[in-house]
Order: C-alpha cells, then sequence, then structure tokens
C-alpha cells in the first residue's frame, strides 16, 4: 500500500533526526548509544526498501547509515566489523552511481569509501590490500574534473 506524501516526509524527518542525533552522539564519544542511532536510521531506511527497493533517496540514506555505523564501529577498534560495513555502503554506492553521466558527488563518495576501506586493511596489517584501495580513491579523485566535465557536457545538451 502506497504511502500517504505527509508520512514520507515525517519519515524522512525522522531519519534525519536520527542520523543528527547518532552524529551528536558520536563526537560526544557515547558509541553505544551513537550505534543504536545509527542502528535506528539504518533499520528505517531499509524498512522503506523492503517497500520500494528501486528508491534511490532511501538507498543513499542506507548508505549514510552504513557509514555512520562503520565509523562508530571503527572508533571502537571493530576493525573487521567495521570493514564489512564500509564495503556493504561501497556496494550501495556503486549501485547509485552506476548510470550515465556519473556525479562527481557520487564518486567522490565511492572514493571516501575506498580510502576508509584502505584505513581499516592497513589496520588490520593487510598493507598491500589496504594501499590498493587507498590507490583506487586517489584514482577516482583524479578523475572528478573529468567527470566533472562530461557531467556538464550532458547536462548542457538536454538545455
Amino acid at each position: 500500500m502506497a504511502q500517504k506524501p505527509e508520512n514520507i516526509r515525517r519519515q524522512h524527518d525522522l531519519f534525519h533526526g536520527l542520523n543528527k542525533r547518532g552524529k551528536a552522539l558520536l563526537e560526544a564519544n557515547r558509541f553505544e548509544e551513537a550505534l543504536r542511532t545509527s542502528y535506528d536510521a539504518r533499520d528505517l531506511a531499509e524498512g522503506h526498501l523492503r517497500q520500494d527497493p528501486e528508491n534511490e533517496h532511501w538507498r543513499g540514506f542506507l548508505c549514510v547509515s552504513h557509514d555512520r555505523i562503520g565509523t562508530i564501529l571503527f572508533k571502537q577498534g571493530l576493525y573487521e566489523e567495521a570493514l564489512q560495513v564500509f564495503r556493504d555502503c561501497l556496494a550501495i554506492q556503486e549501485r547509485l552511481e552506476d548510470r550515465i553521466p556519473k556525479t562527481t558527488v557520487g564518486q567522490e563518495n565511492i572514493a571516501r569509501s575506498h580510502g576508509k576501506i584502505g584505513a581499516i586493511l592497513i589496520k588490520l596489517g593487510r598493507k598491500d590490500e589496504g594501499l590498493k584501495a587507498q590507490r583506487e580513491a586517489h584514482a577516482i579523485r583524479e578523475g572528478l574534473p573529468e567527470i566533472e566535465r562530461q557531467s556538464r557536457e550532458w547536462r548542457d545538451g538536454y538545455f
């Protein structure tokens, strides 16, 4: 059953409230509370995606939640768990960015995830894998000006 627009707005606002609360708790080093709040935000996004699996809006929110959860797990020293969450986030980002033209924001998000994955792998003593992920992040960032040029040309073709 389709949700009413006002309910969707409330859910959107709830997600952002949870996200802001999780960020504040993380900044206050209240990791357990931050993690619970971030899981609540993730669960909200996943609930919407069960109803509408192709909704890019909520898929992006899911990625935001994964990124926050991964950061909290990393700060708690739970590196393997953080690594998996960041890989999940990267998979979501790559799916969101699997379109023409690519976006600089989307590519920067992908580069950031590669960088975080690389940092964790290095922390885990898997230096070769970590450096490979770091190089991937660097290569994406180097390509951002070209992606912006292509995106601008694509947009200009429609106006």
